[in-house]
């Protein structure tokens, strides 16, 4: 707050320069720090009524995931009406980029999934995959991913984070007898820069 004050505080050029700099800096990082929060917020609201995957479903997915993801990633069936979309996809629509937030059967925050219907394994198997994902990038990383791939691709079914945990889930679906490594093919992905 002090240092968003200072612009207001000089009259000489340099001095208002190097003020309006930094609350620029300042109001950025204000604006990162915010949608943090409300994403905080949002994963912290449903914490406490979500439940991990059953014995069976964690049996089914361990020659896919570490044991870890599959007892520390909880699910919540939200029955009470649909999610409420993040501001920014307001603006974004407001821009001509529209993004369907309704749509989605379920969305991953971090380690948390909240669905609107009941979800069978292969969507399931995909929100895990994005948990995977938050694990190796971390939210702020996911996070740029993710709406730069959007804002990139133009749709959501091409941002890379989605069809990479789109590939696995049709893998999966395909032959759940046969099993692959999702840590090591999320962070080949990665390690591609896609």
């Amino acid at each position: 707050d002090l240092v968003l004050a200072l612009g207001e505080e000089f009259d000489d050029m340099q001095s208002l320069a190097i003020a309006n700099f930094w609350k620029g800096r300042c109001l950025r990082k204000k604006g990162e720090y915010d949608e943090a929060l409300v994403y905080t917020l949002q994963r912290e609201a449903f914490f406490g009524q979500a439940r991990p995957l059953s014995e069976g479903r964690i049996e089914a997915f361990k020659p896919f995931f570490p044991e870890a993801i599959l007892k520390t990633t909880l699910f919540f069936h939200k029955t009470d009406g649909p999610l409420e979309a993040p501001d920014f996809l307001g603006e974004l629509h407001d821009r001509g980029i529209p993004f369907n937030f309704d749509r989605l059967k379920a969305v991953t925050f971090q380690d948390v999934v909240v669905s609107l219907q009941e979800l069978e394994p292969r969507v399931q198997f995909h929100e895990l995959v994005h948990a995977v994902q938050y694990q190796k990038l971390g939210l702020k990383q996911f996070a740029f991913k993710y709406f730069k791939g959007f804002l990139t691709w133009g749709a959501y079914e091409r941002i890379p984070l989605e069809v990479n945990a789109r590939l696995l889930d049709e893998a999966f679906a395909k032959d759940p007898a046969k099993a692959f490594p999702v840590e090591a093919e999320v962070q080949k992905w990665i390690n591609e820069n896609r």
